[in-house]
Formats: structure tokens, C-alpha cells, sequence
């Protein structure tokens, strides 16, 4: 029994760490020998764009966010804005109702009925479709309405689609707002982590694993439905593309700005819903687990299922340590009491000291990266019940 418990926490262990930690080593070591071959943008190739954007009372920002559109380097001609609104109880509808009477670009669809942004895109998609067809020059624009884009934003995404073997460019979100009483400082380093990872799976193998779901481009042939009850529909889409063999990759000068929320509770909120989605996604992909390419699977399982299994994970290493401690194993003692430090002492301290204005960068990392843990476990739960519609309130942001 001692030696089944030895292998349930070491191997525990090593899989966490190997997602965490030996999975982003192996992507630079790996890029050091093969580097996939990219075809040279032309700065003539310019396909037509539909940006197709959800939006849910978001009054706040809804404005700025047309005006980056509006004001985008990219031909006037070649891009048409599509808005639909998920039943905004706000002045959403009033504000974009009102820039849409003097910009024939904006096509805005004020729907009645609260359904969800799976279901709103679909539709804004049928209607980009009606005016222009499904073609390989026709790229989908989906951005989300808190996200802001430079002026040439567009211009850098859709420049790759020269290459044909390209199907979706993601863009590089810089977060903004950051302020040190909160988590926002937590959510910028994971993000700059996540893009780090991203980027090295786009240049080595054109296998990104997702998209960040702010700003994001794909070719409109390889576009589908998303399923209406499906929560994180840019990671669907995604692997949609890789699974017709197509490439994603993300571009770093195409870049885009994000107020991030800096409440923990408002953040952990999102990370549930988000969680429960990742699940739905599991589930619709788990064959990419058993399946060829090599690449593929290695990104999928390394960079996903081993973060959305992370806290399984965790109760195993945690569990089987305590169960090994009894057994009056020194180290075992040792790492169990390490263990619940980290997992429980380390967040109420972080707690006490917010609650008197201290700010410990390292210990709120720690209490971040755990309420993370938390959410997805509960993320998981919510999945189990089943997921009827994908509608949810958006999160206080930093503006």
C-alpha cells in the first residue's frame, strides 16, 4: 500500500510540475531545432473582414471599442463591423444604435432575447455570410468589447492569411489598469505566461492552443457554429481549426489592450465559468488525447487537460502525502506540512495582510494560482450539472 501511495504522489507531482514548469523548458528547447517555415507577408494582400462582436452591458466601453474599429489603418471597404447585443439592459443599444446612423460600416442587430454569446455570434455570423460568402480571402474578425485595438491591428492579423495553410491569428493583449491592492498584477504575469507558451507553440508547430478570445481572426472556410450551451466558444473555435489539420498561430505586433478585473472575487467568478467551459471543450476534443498529430497531442495535454486536471492533481499529491506521513516517514511529514502551508497558510496570510493594505507580490501570486485551482474544481461541478445556455454577467474591469 506504502509503495502504490510513493507512486500516486510522485507521479502527482511530476505531472504538475511538467505542465507548469518542464512543459515551457521543452518549448525552448525544442524551438532551439525546428521552427516551422512561414511564408513572407505581403503588405498588399488585404482580404475583407467581418468583425463580429457580442455585447452584453457594456456601456462603459462599447463606445471606445467601435472608435478602435472605426479608426483602424485597415481599408474602410474591406471591413464591415457586425454588433449584436445580448439583450443589453444598459445604454449599450442606445450608444452603438446611435454611431451606427453615421457609419454605414456598423451593422447592429439589437436582439431581444437574453440567449448567450455563443448564440449571438452564430447569428452575427449568418449575417456577415449573407453579405459576403465563405471564401479564403473572407477573414472572420471576433473581438470582445472590452478589448481595444491599435490601428493596425487588423492590418498585422490578416496579413499571415497569405499562407494558405494559416486558418486563425491571434492577436497579443497587453492587460491595463494594474494596481497593487488587488489581483491584477497576478492576472498580468499569468497572461504574459500563457502568451510566452502560446507563441512558442505558433513558431514551432503552428499549434496554439487557443486563442485569447479578445481579438482573434480566422479564415471565414473554416468557420462553424458554436454550440449554444458551449461557454468558452474563441478555445472551441480553435480547435475546430486544428482539427481540420489547419495551423494558429498568434502575432506579437498585433497588439490590444484589456482592463483586467482586480478583484479577486469578481476573477474567480470568471475562472468558474470559464472552468466549466474548458470541461465542455474536453469533452468535444478528448480525441485529440489518442489521436496524430504527435504535436498536437503533446500541446493539448501538456499545455490543457494537465491545467484543468491541476487540482485532482493536487488532491492526490496532497492526499497520498498525508496518508504516507502516518506512516512516519520523515519526509513525508515534512512535505505534508509544506504541503498545507502552501495551500492554506500562504492564502490567509495574503488575506490578512490585504485586509491592512500590505501587498506581498509573491504570496498573492500563491493565492492566486490556488483560487485558480479552486475555481476549475468547481468549474468541473458545474459541468456535471450540465450547461443549458452560455449567457453570464461580465466581470468589473479595470478601464
Amino acid at each position: 500500500m506504502t509503495d502504490l501511495l510513493e507512486v500516486i504522489f510522485w507521479l502527482s507531482i511530476l505531472l504538475f510540475l511538467h505542465s507548469y514548469f518542464f512543459y515551457p523548458i521543452s518549448l525552448i528547447l525544442i524551438h532551439f531545432f525546428i521552427r516551422r517555415k512561414s511564408i513572407a507577408s505581403n503588405d498588399s494582400y488585404l482580404p475583407m473582414v467581418s468583425s463580429i462582436t457580442s455585447v452584453y452591458n457594456e456601456a462603459s466601453v462599447i463606445q471606445k471599442k467601435i472608435e478602435t474599429l472605426l479608426s483602424s489603418n485597415y481599408p474602410k471597404n474591406k471591413l464591415t463591423i457586425y454588433i449584436g447585443s445580448d439583450a443589453s439592459s444598459d445604454e449599450s443599444n442606445e450608444v452603438i444604435a446611435e454611431l451606427a446612423k453615421d457609419n454605414p460600416q456598423i451593422k447592429f442587430f439589437p436582439y431581444t432575447e437574453r440567449r448567450g454569446k455563443s448564440s449571438v455570434i452564430n447569428d452575427l455570423m449568418k449575417e456577415a455570410f449573407l453579405s459576403n460568402p465563405k471564401a479564403p480571402n473572407h477573414i472572420v474578425l471576433f473581438t470582445d468589447a472590452n478589448v481595444m485595438l491599435q490601428e493596425n491591428t487588423i492590418f498585422n492579423l490578416c496579413q499571415h492569411y497569405i499562407d494558405p495553410s494559416i486558418s486563425l491569428v491571434d492577436s497579443c493583449i497587453v492587460p491595463i489598469g494594474i494596481k497593487d491592492d488587488g489581483i491584477s498584477r497576478s492576472e498580468k504575469a499569468y497572461m504574459n505566461y500563457e502568451i510566452f507558451i502560446k507563441h512558442k507553440e505558433s513558431s514551432i508547430w503552428g499549434n496554439m492552443m487557443g486563442a485569447f478570445g479578445g481579438c482573434f481572426t480566422i479564415r471565414s472556410t473554416e468557420v462553424v457554429d458554436v454550440p449554444p450551451n458551449f461557454i468558452v466558444d474563441d478555445f472551441f473555435l480553435s480547435m475546430i481549426v486544428l482539427e481540420k489539420n489547419k495551423k494558429s498561430i498568434n502575432d506579437l505586433k498585433a497588439i490590444c489592450t484589456e482592463g483586467i478585473p482586480n478583484i479577486l472575487p469578481e476573477e474567480f467568478k470568471r475562472k468558474v465559468r470559464i472552468s466549466s467551459g474548458n470541461y465542455q471543450n474536453l469533452v468535444r476534443f478528448r480525441k485529440f488525447l489518442y489521436s496524430p498529430p504527435f504535436s498536437r497531442w503533446y500541446c493539448f495535454l501538456s499545455h490543457k487537460v494537465l491545467r484543468w486536471i491541476g487540482p485532482f492533481i493536487l488532491i492526490a499529491a496532497l492526499g497520498s502525502c498525508l496518508l504516507l506521513s502516518l506512516s512516519h516517514k520523515y519526509v513525508y511529514q515534512v512535505i505534508s506540512w509544506i504541503l498545507c502551508f502552501i495551500v492554506i497558510g500562504i492564502p490567509s496570510i495574503d488575506l490578512i495582510l490585504q485586509k491592512n493594505n500590505l501587498h506581498v507580490k509573491p504570496i498573492r501570486n500563491v493565492r492566486y494560482f490556488i483560487s485558480m485551482n479552486i475555481a476549475l474544481l468547481k468549474g468541473f461541478f458545474i459541468y456535471l450539472k450540465g450547461i443549458r445556455k452560455s449567457s453570464w454577467e461580465p466581470p468589473k474591469r479595470s478601464l
